[in-house]
């Protein structure tokens, strides 16, 4: 079933993850969804000025989507729980994190803990446990890869341990469907098969979450589902 609900091929403002500018796929980005402006947010940005989310989504037109990914996500949620972020753009929720360290999940608290920690002394090797976490079968490029790689090297030690220690501490109530205050709904796009952000609770919810078939990267795997719902299409399910 596609359902359309907005036209338009407005400006996306991709909110990266953990150690995850996505700016760095900007080219990738602008050939898999050609036509639009592509704009881009750390996450780590906004560990420092919170703030900065709803400027930055201010700032995009009516057409304009933002795409919040991974620790992007659960820093929209964050803001939307506090009432910080009353977002007049859609939104869409891309590997979606309410609760990283759930009693049901994959990361117990300890282990993320502990990787934070790790990074004053092993910073390289935890940053490469987590790219193939995060590439697992995904099909990235050696370039992709490079490109990912070199923009780690930005992020400050100790706002790569804050935003673990975020991960590990926070919490956020999944909220019902139709939130008030979004122009046309908020969206999340899911895989039981993400190695680090599976559907909480082992199912995906109904309403406005959509699925994806595997993996962590599904604005690099899945551009025609992902491109849909940058175009305002809601699709049930993959085709």
């Amino acid at each position: 079933m596609v359902e359309p609900l907005v036209s338009g091929p407005g400006p996306v403002l991709w909110l990266g993850g953990w150690a995850s500018g996505l700016a760095c796929w900007r080219s990738d980005l602008e050939t898999l969804y050609p036509g639009r402006e592509h704009v881009f947010l750390d996450a780590h940005d906004l560990l420092e000025d919170p703030d900065l989310l709803a400027a930055a989504a201010a700032g995009l037109p009516a057409d304009g989507v933002l795409a919040a990914w991974s620790l992007g996500s659960l820093l929209v949620h964050r803001a939307l729980e506090a009432g910080s972020f009353v977002p007049s753009c859609r939104v869409i929720s891309v590997s979606p994190i309410f609760d990283f360290c759930a009693k049901d999940g994959p990361w117990p608290r300890a282990a993320v803990m502990r990787m934070a920690r790790r990074l004053r002394r092993e910073r390289e090797a935890v940053l490469a446990e987590f790219w193939n976490l995060v590439k697992g079968g995904s099909p990235v490029s050696p370039a992709q890869e490079e490109s990912w790689h070199g923009q780690t090297r930005r992020y400050p030690t100790a706002s790569l341990a804050q935003g673990l220690e975020v991960l590990a501490g926070t919490s956020i109530r999944i909220p019902p469907s139709g939130r008030p205050g979004h122009a046309a709904g908020h969206f999340h796009l899911a895989s039981f098969r993400d190695p680090l952000a599976p559907p909480p609770g082992g199912a995906i919810p109904s309403g406005d979450w959509m699925a994806y078939e595997r993996g962590h990267l599904p604005f690099l795997d899945y551009p025609e589902l992902m491109g849909s719902l940058l175009s305002g299409i809601r699709r049930e399910a993959l085709p």
